[in-house]
This record gives structure tokens, C-alpha cells and sequence, in this order.
């Protein structure tokens, strides 16, 4: 089987990236993120119709009244939930939801700066411990110079994925935050599977210079690695497309995640691990 050079692609792979990474940059300095309820604050609605009315009929009476940014769920109890952004009224919501169906109202609660302050800190807080964790895992599982590389290429990733939810106006969501950990997650593992590969040749062809190495190892996990991205992003972008709004809004970090993720392992991990090893310290073909 033909061996395809990765490495010789590299500089294509880092203009991509670039590119993207742009791009997010551009659009999280200019147009920002569309932030949730969570953290932005406003009214949680709970209500309980006489009739049966479905979640659509809902959101459409709602823009209808006018309102961009808000959450419809449902409830095993047989209610519906409604949360409005801070600064947009519940009373006009509850008083155009009656040409639905009469309800009882079964809950009204606002969720003000204190609470929303602190979830965002809680979200900070969860990120930097994950990547904490990632990175001290990496370190004593590999070389320091292999751990800060994974770790570059998860921030690409990482980076990558905030700035579509911005380009798109999506909202985030703590729900989107938890994609995106577990997105995080999914390519620190293919980076660490290619990783073991690297290291397990190494051994093996001491006299091989590390970039055919690497080239190598990266067509020895190639088939694995597609093979796991593709029925996870087939999953994803079917739960993207036909799992209603709020799934649809937490499956997009996946199925941007995973093509990103896939290629940030295969071409921009070890490029710049490589790289970075071959101006720091060179040294004899093979040796790490």
C-alpha cells in the first residue's frame, strides 16, 4: 500500500489552519457569541396547556410575538418550559401563548447576575481543569514536547469550533460547553493513538528519521482513525439534522469537532511536534 507523505504536506495543512483560525478570530472579535440564558441571565416559564400543544407550535408563537433568543422544552410531568433572555418580557410571552391553549402556570423564576455570573465562572473553571488534566496526562505519558503539541493542536480545535458557533450565531449554551469538552476529549484521543504509534516505532526502527516516522505511523493508524470519525460524524450530523433545535445546537460543536479534530491529529499534532523538535534540539535520526 502507498504511503502518503503527511509531513510534506504540512505547510498546506498550516495555511488551512490558519485560515480558520482566522477567521474565528475575526468573527469572535467582531460579532462575538451569541450566549445563552445560562449566561446572560432572564425568566424561566414553566407551563402546563389544557390541550396538547407541541414544541414548534410554541417557538413559532413566539417569534411571531417577536422574540429571537430563547429555550422551549418539555418535561416528563407533561409541561412545557419557556426561558427568555434578561430584558425581554414574560408577560407579553404568557399573554400571546393563550391564543394557543388557556394554561396553568406552574412556575416563573428570573435568573439574575449572580447566578449567571457564576456559571460562567464554573465554565471557565471546567475548561482549564480539563485542559490541565489533558496536559499533565500527556506529559507523563509522553514527552513534554509531545504534550504541549497535543496541546496546541486541541486549543486549534477547541478555537476552531467556538468561532463557528460564532460565524453561525449560534447560541451557547453550559450544554454547548459540555460539547465542547467532549469534543476536546475525542482529539486528544486520536492525537494520543497516532502518539503510542510514533513512539512504538521508534523503538522498533531507531535508525528511521523521525519524519518518515511519523509519515509512517500516521498510514498505520490512518484506516483506524477515519473509520472512528466517520460513524461518529455519520451520528452527528444526523442528530445535527433531524434532532429538533436543541440537539441540532449541541450536535454542531460535534460534527465541526470531529472533521477538525480528525485532521488537527493526522496533520497539525505531530507537524508541530516535529517541527518544534527539529529546531530545538537536532539530533540523530531515530532518537526522540
Amino acid at each position: 500500500m502507498k504511503q502518503i507523505p503527511f509531513m510534506s504536506l504540512r505547510l498546506y495543512a498550516y495555511l488551512v489552519s490558519l485560515l480558520l483560525l482566522l477567521l474565528s478570530l475575526i468573527s469572535l472579535g467582531t460579532r462575538g457569541l451569541n450566549l445563552g440564558l445560562d449566561f446572560t441571565g432572564g425568566s424561566v416559564l414553566e407551563l402546563k396547556f389544557q390541550q396538547k400543544i407541541s414544541l414548534s407550535q410554541v417557538r413559532k408563537t413566539l417569534e411571531e410575538l417577536g422574540y429571537e433568543h430563547f429555550q422551549v422544552q418539555d418535561t416528563a410531568q407533561g409541561t412545557i418550559i419557556i426561558k427568555l433572555r434578561l430584558g425581554e418580557s414574560k408577560e407579553k410571552a404568557l399573554e400571546g401563548l393563550k391564543k394557543l391553549s388557556n394554561y396553568e402556570l406552574i412556575r416563573s423564576e428570573s435568573i439574575g447576575g449572580i447566578i449567571t455570573a457564576e456559571l460562567r465562572q464554573k465554565a471557565i473553571w471546567s475548561i482549564l481543569i480539563a485542559l490541565g488534566g489533558i496536559l499533565l496526562y500527556l506529559g507523563y505519558r509522553f514527552e513534554p514536547l509531545w504534550a504541549f503539541s497535543a496541546i496546541l493542536a486541541l486549543a486549534h480545535d477547541v478555537l476552531i469550533v467556538v468561532g463557528a458557533y460564532s460565524i453561525t450565531y449560534r447560541e451557547v449554551s453550559l450544554d454547548v460547553v459540555a460539547s465542547l469538552l467532549i469534543v476536546a476529549g475525542y482529539s486528544v484521543t486520536d492525537t494520543v493513538v497516532v502518539f503510542d504509534r510514533i513512539r512504538e516505532n521508534l523503538r522498533i526502527r531507531k535508525a528511521t528519521p523521525l519524519r518518515e516516522l511519523i509519515d509512517l505511523s500516521i498510514n498505520q493508524t490512518l484506516a483506524r482513525t477515519l473509520m472512528t470519525s466517520l460513524t461518529t460524524f455519520v451520528v452527528s450530523f444526523v442528530l445535527f439534522l433531524l434532532g429538533g433545535p436543541a440537539i441540532s445546537n449541541i450536535m454542531f460543536a460535534f460534527v465541526v469537532g470531529v472533521v477538525v479534530g480528525t485532521l488537527s491529529s493526522i496533520f497539525v499534532a505531530s507537524a508541530i511536534m516535529l517541527d518544534i523538535k527539529s529546531r530545538l534540539k537536532p539530533e540523530p535520526a531515530g532518537s526522540v
